[in-house]
């Protein structure tokens, strides 16, 4: 079948989290599963020196203004036969970030990704009429389903087209003042606001999040942030769909970052990573657990309760602990703090390098996941290929992806409440197995024995997508 995906992120192009990540590998799957995919994503500022080919202009009214925009093809040298599409609109997209200036979102970003969702349908219905389905993903798609039921449901092509809507964080729903339906032509409601995100849920042939888990805790609140009874309304046509693990990318015994490869038949090669990252950033050579984190510092992350956890875990225990990222000021002052006051045993990296993530996650023991909540996340899935054995919180794909100690088919450390008590009871629980080492070592290979790759994950959503079509000829 012939796909059009649209997102706002894709990896090695422009990604600020997981959501890019995720976008590349559904694309690459669908393609190495046979399928035809064209990717189109918003031409931002570091994309204008990509080299394009093929474009072409499209024009159309939105609102009662007339606009216009250069849909490009992004050169093939290395997309893995994905044809990407650069949707270029120099005063929505030619900015420095995607989505805000750093400390505020834009103003004007219900109409910057609602031009780029009806520009998307008016390019598709011109330019590329043989499309079977379209593939949304995340708030800034989400406007594309009610533009395909209130807009096109007649048109000779996009009439027949089913639009699959995946929502990769719930919590992220951009809403605006109710003069905004008729700025962007879509419906009113009854509701005295527009919620960008609740349009993708109600008007979608199809709706999936991803995880199974963090799909059933949207069906209640406070995890569905207020659209608890619109999930529970779609129940029917909503699923969980586990995000996979690009191997090619993430597996440490081909990973050139590295010092050292290794896998799980031959562990030298991680003694050597966490030795090198020690030694970079000035951490004593002690014979004591390794604890790590990659993330963005934010309160979904639980930085709220993991900082005074670590205090207190750090005041009792010769353990090492190695944050690497960015977020909000005010918790990095504390990391920060730490770092001051525990010199020999904590090391706060403010940024993002993704080659540093890499040889993070090699030489970690454990690797640090707290989260609020978690729709799939994606570094325990590194983490459990890398060998450093993931502490989590049991949420959402947390829950579904890492099974907790003592249990005999356990590959992590995990605990359920909120609470600076229970992440520090697994702190010490962790501790505990690492002392252990023939039980830690058997946690460690089984995990990293453990297979999430994007295949399975693909061929749940070609499954939606059949679906999909099927009812959508059923009603035609």
């Amino acid at each position: 079948m012939r796909v059009l995906l649209l997102c706002s992120e894709y990896e090695g192009l422009i990604k600020t989290g997981g959501l890019a990540d995720a976008c590349r590998g559904i694309a690459q799957g669908l393609v190495d599963a046979g399928h035809q995919v064209t990717v189109l994503l918003p031409q931002y500022t570091n994309l204008y020196s990509r080299p394009t080919g093929e474009w072409h202009s499209v024009y159309f009214h939105l609102g009662g203004r007339p606009l216009g925009c250069a849909v490009r093809q992004l050169a093939q040298a290395s997309q893995g036969g994905v044809d990407i599409r650069l949707l270029e609109h120099h005063d929505f997209f030619h900015r420095e970030r995607p989505y805000d200036d750093g400390d505020q979102g834009y103003a004007d970003n219900p109409l910057r990704f609602a031009f780029f969702c009806k520009a998307a349908l008016e390019w598709c219905r011109q330019y590329l009429p043989d499309v079977d389905l379209i593939h949304g993903h995340d708030w800034q798609t989400a406007v594309t389903a009610a533009y395909l039921k209130q807009h096109y449901a007649q048109d000779p092509v996009l009439g027949r087209v089913p639009f699959v809507f995946t929502i990769h964080n719930g919590a992220y729903q951009l809403t605006a003042g109710a003069e905004w339906f008729g700025k962007l032509e879509l419906a009113q409601q009854q509701d005295h606001f527009l919620n960008m995100l609740e349009q993708g849920i109600r008007y979608a042939a199809k709706v999936n999040t991803v995880s199974q888990g963090y799909r059933d805790e949207l069906l209640s609140e406070p995890a569905a942030n207020g659209l608890a009874r619109l999930y529970q309304q779609r129940q029917a046509d909503f699923v969980g769909i586990l995000n996979g693990c690009d191997y090619q990318q993430w597996d440490p015994a081909t990973d050139l970052t590295l010092i050292k490869n290794f896998d799980s038949t031959d562990l030298s090669g991680k003694a050597a990573c966490k030795q090198q990252l020690k030694a970079r950033f000035h951490l004593p050579a002690a014979d004591v657990p390794l604890m790590v984190a990659v993330s963005r510092i934010t309160g979904q992350k639980g930085y709220d309760y993991l900082i005074p956890a670590l205090r207190q875990f750090l005041l009792q225990s010769p353990v090492q602990v190695f944050i690497v990222g960015s977020g909000e000021q005010h918790y990095c002052r504390q990391l920060y703090q730490l770092q001051e006051d525990f010199p020999a045993q904590f090391r706060f990296f403010e940024g993002f390098d993704e080659t540093l993530a890499h040889q993070t996650e090699a030489a970690g023991d454990f690797f640090l996941m707290p989260s609020l909540f978690e729709p799939c996340g994606l570094n325990q899935l590194y983490s459990l290929k890398y060998g450093a054995v993931p502490l989590v919180r049991l949420t959402g794909g947390l829950r579904d992806t890492v099974v907790p100690w003592p249990d005999q088919a356990a590959t992590g450390i995990g605990f359920s409440d909120v609470s600076i008590a229970a992440l520090l009871s697994a702190l010490q629980q962790a501790e505990q197995l690492y002392l252990q080492q023939p039980a830690y070592q058997a946690v460690q290979l089984r995990g990293m024995q453990q297979n999430f790759s994007w295949q399975s994950s693909v061929q749940s959503y070609i499954q939606l997508y059949q679906q999909a079509l099927t009812e959508q000829f059923s009603r035609s």
